[in-house]
């Protein structure tokens, strides 16, 4: 007489559930980190954004040197700006304007602009 086994028994299901967890385990860190970088590079692009907005604004004449703090705030004669909200560390944008246009950006107290690869990696 042919036993008929279908399906799995309980300790191959708790080795493939073991199994499981081990590589939840160690790519959760990996994927958390990746996910980290990604809000890091988007607030350097933005932080380029905020720079090339700022110095056109400065070449037009209508913005004056000074740091001009927050997430939206008018920054210059009838010109407002509307900060992107930072997405990587907790804070608010600082943008520091000289008679040349835009000096730094800093987010969260790190400068992100013109050089964030010592910041952010």
């Amino acid at each position: 007489m042919k036993k008929n086994n279908k399906g799995f028994s309980l300790v191959e299901l708790i080795i493939v559930i073991a199994i499981m967890a081990v590589l939840i385990g160690l790519l959760a860190p990996q994927y958390l980190k990746f996910v980290e970088k990604s809000k890091k590079s988007a607030d350097v692009s933005n932080a380029q954004a905020l720079a090339t907005a700022f110095n056109v604004t400065f070449a037009d004449g209508s913005i004056g040197s000074g740091t001009y703090n927050g997430t939206t705030g008018n920054v210059g004669h009838n010109v407002s700006a509307q900060w992107p909200e930072p997405k990587s560390t907790s804070g608010s944008w600082s943008v520091v304007v000289d008679e040349n246009g835009v000096k730094t950006i800093k987010l969260g107290g790190a400068s992100i602009y013109p050089s964030p690869a010592s910041n952010f990696k």
